[in-house]
């Protein structure tokens, strides 16, 4: 038994070191099929009566196997057989199809059609490398046997002219392909030839904007033959046949400017008959002198037709029938009406660019090479004089997106008709680089030509701003319209809870950590700074930061300085993101903090040119910072700046990101005084004005009753109005969040949800929150239910609230 048992191993070991190449299968040849040279027929062509029985004979596609693969064993001949199978159609009874090889050059003239019989063999190449026979099996069969071996990148080709079954409307002839020899590809139920009925086909380039009551002149309107080759198949009676043009109802061709600018394929039609609806062209002249259209083409493309949208309403589309005489009639969609003259639009084909927010325009920090440039924007008039220069024009920007600069290096204009460089800087300016208005008369009047405009912006962001970037056009003149132009993401993402703390002195311990996410691999640059603040409560101590160990990132200079703890990448991340976390934070907390939420910021100096967290610091003092320049966030950011580059009151919130509302929140405190609002603020609704005490305030988006029939007040302007700090009411662009701080009350409130949140308790709300134009809105009670007003007053006649601070 033992002997037997080692005979065994002993074979095994041997068959262990035979070559697996030897037990593979010797063969991998494969091909793909397709048919070239289709046909189309009418059933007059089909039907060739000069042949017996009118036969329906289908000359000219062909069979193709090209050769993808083509892996022989050396003892292999490479002989192959193939099935072909026709449906609807069937092979000659006593010639056997044609066929050739091509070579891996694919030249026509290396191997040509060979002709055979029936079980005679054909030999294809130079020396008979490759000989093949075809045998009918049925009348609708054929097998081909190729002897040789193919190539890979050798084409061969099988002649399918053939007779057709059937060939009536809509029929077709398919071939099919298969072999156990080779592994073929698409080799199903290919079309070579199909039967169609005598028609045209149109097709337009675009649709056109009509304005009521104007006239434009329609794209280029294509007219084609369904089938055969020009449209002498498609005409009998040259002398009756016409070509018609028909608009719906509402819709009528302007006679006298049609008549001269009419053309097909760029020839002037002289004698066409033109109606109010409708447009009839002869395919021969009237006066006998020659075909008006040209029979020979296979396309007629029509231009100069004026058409008014005489009577049709803004909204609706207009089609244009089309008839050839002896044809069915097609529609193109061609025409689109609008009832403003003024239209702003992208291309929609284009896609929207993506930018990260809180960098300036040199990328500065990251490795991204974009060049914050939006999308092209069109402003064009829909007919001439439809812009109003006696009337303001405003483009605004979302809150927190900037163009670069402020001198005409953030906007490229193209077609500056009446909105050049100048003007947009000028605007710019006027609009306190957060919009730009253009003046009444600051822009061109309308000439005889429809103006045009294209411009496309250079674009920042404050780090707080992510999501799409929608510029809005409005004025007194035109229809409000936006477009997506651009969109902002965070080069890096900061997950964080909310930590409940008494109130302390020193070393107080977070007991959360924080975890920081670069958005992709190794978009932070060598020498990108990361630093961390929260509001009004310095990190005491040295905290401990740590970097996963898939990325690859290195950091350095792990520092805690002036309340901040940051740190500097040493060497980039490499096929995957960096998490870097940053535990045993502690803090020193003043003891007279009040008690509530603080925010934890996080931004880059790098990314920005700037000390963006000096958080300690003097709220009513001028702070120095770097100048911004060409290239950085925008001088639009520091609206304050004056002759020594010093900015007034500027504040961390503008320039670095809230990674994290609320991520210390005090539970306990020491005495406070609770505010009390003393001034009276009168609100106007549709009005962009709130009166407070004595005092005109200037707002951007006015108060307005929603479709519930609240009155809906702006959050930060009414806060402000009654006395609480702009820098106290702030904003969480990830949760769509606002918070109002004033003395020992938190206030927090959600887009889109019916409670609010004073001092963490819920308080149900009688309007559910809305943001309209990029503002955040309440209820008129809700407001002032959570800014503790209760004196409220609200006037029907003149659409005016009143909220009346304490006396």
């Amino acid at each position: 038994m033992k002997k037997f048992l080692s005979m065994v191993m002993a074979a095994a070991m041997v068959v262990s070191l035979v070559p697996a190449t030897a037990f593979a299968a010797s063969n991998d040849v494969r091909a793909t099929a397709k048919v070239v040279n289709a046909k189309n027929y009418t059933q007059d062509e089909i039907e060739d009566t000069s042949r017996p029985e009118g036969a329906k004979v289908v000359k000219g596609p062909e069979l193709q196997l090209y050769y993808t693969t083509a892996d022989y064993a050396t003892s292999d001949s490479g002989k192959a057989v193939y099935t072909v199978t026709l449906d609807n159609a069937e092979f000659s009874a006593t010639k056997a199809p044609k066929m050739y090889i091509k070579d891996d050059n694919q030249s026509a003239n290396t191997w040509t059609w060979q002709t055979t019989d029936y079980g005679t063999s054909a030999t294809f190449g130079a020396g008979g490398s490759v000989s093949a026979e075809v045998k009918r099996v049925d009348d609708d069969e054929i097998e081909i046997t190729v002897d040789g071996k193919m190539n890979k990148g050798w084409t061969l080709g099988i002649d399918l002219e053939s007779t057709m079954d059937k060939t009536s409307k809509g029929k077709t002839a398919k071939v099919s392909v298969d072999s156990d020899d080779v592994k073929i590809a698409n080799g199903d139920d290919l079309v070579y030839a199909s039967v169609e009925a005598k028609g045209i086909k149109a097709s337009v380039k675009d649709t056109v904007d009509i304005a009521v009551e104007e006239v434009e002149e329609l794209k280029e309107i294509k007219v084609e033959p369904t089938v055969g080759s020009n449209f002498s198949a498609l005409i009998s009676d040259v002398d009756k046949a016409e070509l018609t043009l028909r608009l719906p109802s509402g819709y009528e061709f302007s006679k006298k400017e049609t008549a001269t600018s009419l053309k097909v394929n760029g020839v002037a039609v002289k004698k066409a008959e033109i109606e109010d609806d409708e447009i009839v062209i002869p395919v021969k002249d009237n006066d006998g002198s020659g075909e008006a259209l040209d029979l020979s083409k296979d396309v007629w493309k029509i231009t100069g037709l004026k058409v008014e949208a005489a009577s049709a309403k803004a909204g609706s589309t207009g089609t244009v029938r089309i008839s050839l005489t002896g044809s069915d009639t097609v529609t193109v969609e061609a025409i689109k009406v609008v009832e403003f003259g003024v239209i702003m639009s992208v291309d929609e084909d284009e896609d929207v660019p993506v930018i990260y927010s809180g960098v300036n325009v040199k990328n500065e920090g990251i490795t991204d090479d974009s060049d914050h440039k939006s999308l092209e924007v069109t402003i064009k008039e829909t007919f001439v004089g439809a812009f109003d220069s006696k009337k303001e024009l405003r483009l605004t920007l979302p809150e927190g997106v900037y163009v670069a600069n402020d001198k005409g290096e953030g906007v490229d204009t193209d077609g500056t008709d009446f909105l050049g460089d100048t003007a947009f800087q000028d605007a710019y300016k006027e609009g306190e680089h957060t919009s730009f208005v253009f003046e009444k008369r600051s822009m061109k009047d309308s000439d005889d030509e429809k103006y045009e405009t294209t411009f496309s912006f250079t674009l920042v962001a404050d780090p707080n701003f992510e999501g799409d970037v929608v510029l809005t056009m409005e004025g007194d003149g035109v229809e409000t319209q936006k477009v997506t132009i651009a969109k902002f993401v965070k080069p890096f993402t900061v997950e964080a809870k909310q930590n409940d703390l008494q109130i302390a002195y020193r070393n107080t311990d977070i007991p959360t950590d924080v975890v920081i996410k670069e958005a992709e691999a190794g978009l932070w640059d060598q020498k990108t700074d990361l630093k961390l603040a929260l509001d009004k409560i310095a990190f005491d101590d040295d905290a401990k930061v740590t970097v996963d160990s898939k990325s690859g990132l290195e950091i350095k200079n792990v520092k805690t300085k002036d309340g901040a703890v940051s740190f500097e990448v040493d060497k980039k991340s490499g096929d995957e993101p960096a998490v870097v976390t940053i535990s045993g934070l502690t803090l020193f907390m003043d003891r007279s903090l009040p008690a509530g939420a603080y925010d934890l910021k996080v931004a880059s100096q790098k990314m920005l040119g700037i000390d963006v967290l000096a958080s300690n610091y003097d709220e009513d003092e001028d702070v120095k910072i770097n100048k911004p320049g060409e290239g950085y966030l925008t001088e639009a950011i520091y609206s304050a700046k004056d002759e020594d580059d010093t900015v007034a009151d500027v504040n961390d919130d503008s320039v670095s990101y809230v990674a994290k509302a609320g991520f210390v929140n005090i539970i306990t405190a020491g005495p406070q005084d609770t505010e009390s609002f003393t001034t009276k603020v009168v609100v106007p609704v549709g009005e962009k004005y709130i009166i407070s005490g004595e005092n005109k305030v200037e707002i951007d988006v006015p108060a307005y009753i929603n479709a519930n029939g609240y009155t809906m007040l702006p959050l930060r302007a009414v806060s402000v109005a009654l006395g609480i700090k702009s820098d106290n009411v702030l904003w969480d662009q990830a949760t769509r969040t606002a918070t109002i701080m004033y003395g020992n009350k938190i206030i927090n409130m959600t887009y889109g949800q019916k409670v609010m949140y004073v001092n963490g308790a819920m308080i149900p709300a009688t309007a559910a929150v809305e943001i309209k134009d990029n503002r955040m809105f309440l209820g008129m009670r809700d407001l002032g239910n959570a800014l503790g007003v209760t004196d409220i007053t609200w006037d029907q006649a003149t659409k005016t609230a009143t909220l009346n601070g304490s006396k």
